[in-house]
């Protein structure tokens, strides 16, 4: 897919928050980065977002500088880590060569238009011994996930994969290789959400994730819409379902 345009979320910026776990989630990923930025003060997030995961490393102490496709969602990013964001494409980072300390990327790498590209763009800024963390991957369940939810997203699933760029492990290792960087750890995160089968089926329904954007109407009706009517005849609409996954979580180094 080389060549092909990012993906801007402007369009989602007022809604991004409520569909994506918003601060919480930010904080859970920013508690899982911050270890591995080791001595690095200033950090940079490529697809910086709203700043959920920005904010909560800045609170850690870290002076986190945000680059972002969208202008919509550099506003929100801006209200929550001041000035430090810039407007800028992960395939032509606004930074010097070497000048970055540490940077990370978190579900990023599928929506760019080269993610090949965008890895030794960060590359490029990182200074020598500099490291870079990317999250990223489609998350996994954990078996002990509800299974009638497994069931039911199965053919969301196979919807996203045909939208999205692959972004698994062995691909983002065989990109950071080719820039020149070194993978220093790989680990899973984990996480753990509750959500109710109602908030389930609203953002399909929106329409808030990027692979529905410009799905055709013969997968909306034919796929979409079965999985939001199986979620909405889900007994105990509004009782929590305890859901957990697993995601990768690799580091790497510039020599």
């Amino acid at each position: 897919m080389t060549g092909e345009a990012s993906i801007s979320f402007d369009r989602i910026a007022d809604r991004y928050d409520d569909t994506r776990g918003g601060l919480r989630r930010g904080r859970e990923v920013a508690e899982a980065i911050e270890p591995h930025l080791g001595d690095a003060r200033r950090v940079l997030e490529v697809g910086v977002g709203t700043g959920a995961v920005a904010v909560a490393l800045t609170e850690a102490g870290r002076t986190v500088l945000g680059v972002d496709l969208a202008s919509a969602m550099l506003r929100r990013a801006g209200d929550r880590i001041g000035s430090r964001v810039v407007q800028g494409d992960a395939l032509t980072l606004p930074f010097g060569t070497g000048r970055v300390e540490a940077a990370y990327v978190v579900w990023v790498l599928h929506l760019v238009g080269d993610p090949a590209l965008a890895m030794s763009e960060c590359a490029r800024v990182l200074r020598k011994g500099g490291r870079l963390i990317v999250v990223a991957g489609r998350p996994r369940p954990d078996p002990d996930t509800d299974p009638d939810i497994l069931a039911l997203f199965a053919p969301m699933e196979r919807v996203r994969d045909a939208r999205v760029r692959p972004d698994d492990a062995d691909s983002v290792q065989r990109w950071a290789a080719a820039a020149g960087l070194t993978l220093v750890t790989r680990a899973e995160r984990q996480e753990q959400f509750t959500e109710s089968p109602a908030k389930m089926a609203d953002p399909i329904e929106q329409r808030a994730f990027s692979y529905l954007w410009e799905i055709d109407d013969e997968t909306w009706s034919d796929v979409v819409l079965p999985v939001v009517a199986q979620l909405r005849a889900l007994p105990d609409q509004d009782r929590g379902r305890v859901l957990r996954q697993r995601q990768d979580l690799q580091v790497f180094e510039k020599a």
